[in-house]
């Protein structure tokens, strides 16, 4: 059995406990009480946390994402009545029903506009999870020029471009460069050189929570900001 058969069936293990042992995941704090409420930390349904002021924790369940901000009392079940169809838009399996998160609730706003969970930012270094190296895109947030970009995976030092015209974010992985899981590729002509490291995933989690535990394991932050932003429900404070 292959090394990523085998990462794969221990994040499948462990999307299970997650699913079982909690309906909520802390995806993003900070504040005081940042420590006590680490990315990735399951809370049971229905329990009752406390804030500090300063304190800013965000909680994912099936339903989307609910930030809390302190001083305050909350429960954790309270989380936004978002769409149902969240969990199913990242539940297929098959080549023909591919997750394309940000397509589910229109899309995302802020730092992440424009782009869905499956696409690298070409302006950020970092891990990029992959479910299926088919759906695997490029993005770019200033798209005011035409601009050539130059994709190389490190080690090989084969590499493909990429035109982006202008006024456009989005972009395929060139064809003639396969994403390959495990590899390292840096990207040039987005502005400063970035190093895009393509960490595999699989399968698809079940839900919401399943995908936002396994990109904060792989420290896939840039996908998680997306995530976040694309379900992102009322505050509460």
């Amino acid at each position: 059995m292959s090394k990523w058969m085998l990462a794969s069936c221990g994040i499948a293990l462990a999307m299970t406990a997650v699913a079982a042992d909690a309906a909520v995941l802390v995806v993003r704090s900070s504040g005081p009480s940042a420590k006590a409420f680490p990315a990735g930390r399951a809370l049971p349904e229905s329990q009752t946390i406390t804030l500090r002021g300063n304190d800013v924790v965000i909680l994912l369940d099936s339903r989307g994402t609910r930030t809390l901000r302190g001083p305050g009392t909350y429960n954790t079940s309270a989380s936004s009545g978002g769409s149902t169809s969240a969990s199913a838009a990242l539940s297929g399996q098959s080549n023909a029903r591919r997750s394309r998160v940000g397509a589910v609730r229109g899309a995302p706003t802020g730092a992440t506009s424009g782009r869905n969970v499956w696409q690298a930012d070409i302006g950020r270094s970092g891990n990029v999870c992959i479910v299926n190296p088919a759906d695997v895109g490029l993005y770019r947030a200033e798209s005011g020029v035409a601009k050539r970009v130059t994709v190389t995976e490190i080690g090989s030092n084969r590499a493909a471009t990429v035109e982006f015209a202008a006024g456009q974010k989005n972009a395929p992985w060139p064809a003639a460069l396969p994403v390959a899981v495990g590899s390292k590729y840096q990207v040039k002509g987005g502005g400063t050189a970035v190093t895009l490291n393509a960490m595999p995933i699989a399968p698809v989690p079940a839900g919401l929570e399943g995908l936002a535990q396994s990109l904060i394991r792989n420290d896939c932050q840039g996908q998680l900001d997306v995530l976040i932003d694309t379900f992102a429900g009322p505050s509460a404070s």
